[in-house]
């Protein structure tokens, strides 16, 4: 039923209008027929009104607390605190974290794609089948943070510099700090304004041939200030430790249209510091 109106009759007398009856008669159908809004409670309750900003939605996400796995939450989009007191998985992969949520009845059961505040780490979890533990987020492989090497492989990636026999290329990250490039000499080549090798993972990748063989053989080493020189050297076959090794006479630059990819290690970002409210504060 649509909202009922109060008839005022003619004016200034009020004939024919509505009699105090009638009239409390419509003003109690407009506030106890849930069809329309004029009936519901404003809250996140089952049968409420939602006011801008509930569940993160319309408004602007405040930090929360970070709940408890067990804790059930609506749908919504969240800023979880994972330094606070409380158990949950996301505690295992970050500190703070962006949430979309998606949750299945009336239990703490769902899926939730999260990203770490101002970075390009996405993550995604969900509970364990039949039951309301909820699985360790895993990170999202993208192209913000992994990268094609020189070999066509996919490899984890942070800041990564692509060395060329005459120039160097910088993804996104490593643009932010401030390399140089200077070939000092044939196969001679000295990257300055570095963060240094990636100290967990690979951190540096040479250009292989068809069958696997490496095409030039690389020395490499970080500086004390963390620049970081390469030297790439014709190959040559060491009978006594029966391997392939730098024929150190005989430096060569880097083959055309290939490359040496240089990972470095990630400056950490600052987090601007965000309201936090409590689970009883209002909305």
């Amino acid at each position: 039923m649509t909202i009922q109106t109060v008839n005022l009759g003619t004016a200034p007398t009020g004939d024919g209008g509505d009699t105090f009856r009638s009239t409390g008669a419509k003003m109690n159908e407009n506030f106890t027929n849930w069809t329309h809004a004029a009936s519901r409670y404003v809250g996140t309750a089952a049968g409420n009104l939602m006011q801008v900003g509930a569940f993160g939605l319309g408004g602007y996400m405040t930090q929360i607390p970070m709940p408890n796995d067990t804790d059930m939450m609506g749908s919504g989009f969240y800023y979880y605190d994972a330094g606070t007191a409380g158990s949950s998985t996301w505690q295992q992969v970050e500190t703070n974290v962006f949430v979309l949520r998606s949750s299945f009845s009336n239990l703490p059961r769902g899926f939730e794609i999260g990203v770490l505040p101002y970075t390009n780490k996405f993550y995604l979890r969900s509970n364990e089948d039949g039951g309301a533990a909820w699985r360790v987020p895993v990170l999202i492989r993208h192209s913000g943070n992994t990268t094609i090497d020189a070999n066509g492989f996919i490899k984890a990636a942070s800041p990564i510099v692509k060395l060329f026999a005459e120039k160097i290329e910088l993804n996104d990250e490593a643009a932010e700090q401030n390399i140089t490039f200077e070939k000092l000499d044939v196969g001679h080549y000295l990257l300055k304004g570095t963060s240094g090798f990636a100290t967990e993972g690979w951190y540096i990748e040479t250009p292989k041939d068809a069958n696997g063989n490496i095409l030039f053989a690389v020395i490499y080493q970080q500086l004390e200030n963390k620049d970081i020189e390469i030297k790439t050297f014709k190959k040559k076959f060491d009978v006594e430790s029966a391997s392939i090794i730098a024929d150190l006479d005989n430096p060569v630059d880097i083959s055309t249209g290939r490359w040496i990819d240089i990972r470095l290690q990630e400056i950490p970002k600052p987090v601007p510091a965000i309201p936090v409210v409590t689970k009883n504060d209002p909305e």
